[in-house]
């Protein structure tokens, strides 16, 4: 299940977030901001990803830069709040 979650964000952020980069992947670890893959406006992209595409609503505690540093970081956002 991990592993859907992981290909629909990373698709979602090649097509929606950077298309303009022509991204033909994205490595779990690779840091979205710093590599210039996403800005301010592609967190706010995939929060609402997030919330339509896996019924999560973050909490104001939980909208941190450090929460969308990467692929891997945002897929243990996802997994964590559909457990809880």
């Amino acid at each position: 299940m991990i592993s859907d979650v992981k290909a629909k964000i990373k698709e979602f952020i090649m097509t929606e977030v950077s298309p303009d980069l022509h991204l033909e992947r994205i490595d779990d670890r690779e840091s979205l901001v710093e590599s210039g893959i996403m800005d301010s406006l592609g967190v706010l992209k995939i929060m609402a990803f997030l919330d339509e595409a896996f019924g999560v609503d973050l909490s104001s505690g939980e909208i941190k830069l450090e929460n969308f540093k990467d692929v891997q970081t945002i897929c243990d956002l996802v997994e964590k709040e559909r457990a809880s």
